[in-house]
């Protein structure tokens, strides 16, 4: 939600100066001292004594690490003062979102952030803009999972695992999410990077822009993934029937919303969310999963009270992840769009399963610092 202040007379926005900032973009330049003083610094870009590099120079604000804005402004990365880490700041709106920071707060209290299968989001601060009603959530730095490609059908399957298990502990916890989508599907990257990208220059350092980041694979080195984005989420009080209004989130699919406005229930919706999002942004995408097809019928029939519950969901999936062979996991993740590399990726995935074979490296790569995070 961008800030509700019209910022067009500011020599410079965007109009006024090429390469100035949106209107968005003032949000973060009006808070930047105010996140100064609670100990986060954001780019040069967004501080109020910012003089753009370009200016005065033959080059151009597409050349310069200042001279670009994010891809999303309602999240930004900032660098934590007292350790230099680099850190996500994300603005809720609370008028939008009023119950989000206290979801969120609940599903990161000391005694879930210890349970092993809870996935959600934690966070290190909640501050409080002094300017308009919003929170913001301090949050580490995370990726999308298609950021860095998979190699092996045992990676994406430990991926599909980790968000099962998300999911069945919100589901435990009386929590629906009501918006599961790939953008609401995040891992912690940095065992597969040697530092945080920068938020334009996705392949450069964040630090230091001249220098380009090393990436790993998840094989070799695996990952936990989290579910993130709580503002659509309802928490429901023990034997409180799961019935809540129909609220559309990124996935319109959703057969209930052909009946809207109306009621649904919000745990059902989870589930054809789940299946659809393997289906879309995993199945379709790839030649590599079609052993997925009849698991995800089922999670995406038409009738909600014909779809499993997350408990019977997941028990099938653990099922079909047994019956699996060592090879079928070894294989390749082939992605679709794969053209012209197609045959230079085969042979370099047979020299890595050689490699994988004799330092018997798991086919399943089982995250190892199940609580480094936390």
């Amino acid at each position: 939600m961008e800030a509700r202040t019209d910022h067009s007379a500011d020599p410079m926005f965007w109009e006024n100066m090429f390469g100035g900032l949106s209107n968005a973009e003032f949000f973060w330049r009006d808070h930047y001292t105010f996140l100064e003083e609670k100990g986060y610094t954001l780019r040069p870009r967004y501080s109020p004594d910012w003089k753009p590099s370009w200016l005065s120079t033959k080059r151009k604000p597409i050349e310069c690490e200042d001279g670009q804005p994010p891809f999303r402004v309602t999240t930004m990365q900032a660098t934590r003062i007292s350790d230099g880490r680099v850190v996500v700041l994300k603005q809720i709106w609370e008028e939008d979102t009023p119950t989000e920071v206290d979801i969120t707060r609940f599903l990161c209290d000391k005694r879930n952030t210890s349970d092993p299968e809870n996935h959600s989001v934690f966070f290190y601060d909640v501050l409080h803009s002094p300017i308009y009603d919003v929170s913001f959530l301090v949050m580490p730095f995370l990726m999308r999972v298609h950021d860095i490609r998979f190699a092996t059908v045992g990676e994406v399957m430990e991926c599909f695992r980790q968000v099962f298990e998300g999911v069945r502990f919100l589901h435990h916890h009386l929590v629906s999410h009501r918006d599961v989508q790939i953008l609401n599907i995040m891992m912690d990257p940095m065992p597969l990077i040697s530092e945080v990208p920068h938020p334009v220059w996705e392949h450069r350092s964040f630090v230091d822009p001249e220098r380009r980041i090393k990436r790993r694979i998840r094989t070799d080195h695996p990952v936990r993934y989290y579910i993130i984005d709580f503002g659509l989420s309802r928490k429901f009080s023990p034997g409180e029937p799961h019935v809540a209004p129909i609220v559309f989130g990124g996935d319109k699919s959703v057969p209930e919303y052909k009946t809207a406005p109306g009621d649904c229930d919000p745990f059902k919706v989870d589930i054809y969310h789940l299946g659809n999002m393997f289906r879309e942004d995993f199945m379709q995408e790839c030649l590599s999963l079609n052993f997925m097809q009849p698991l995800v019928d089922q999670m995406t029939r038409e009738r909600p009270n014909d779809r499993p519950t997350i408990e019977e969901a997941m028990q099938q999936f653990e099922q079909l992840l047994v019956s699996l062979s060592y090879w079928k996991l070894r294989s390749r993740y082939v992605y679709r769009d794969e053209v012209l590399g197609r045959p230079f990726r085969a042979v370099r995935h047979v020299l890595r399963t050689v490699r994988w074979i004799l330092t018997r490296a798991s086919a399943i790569p089982t995250h190892q610092a199940i609580a480094s995070a936390a």
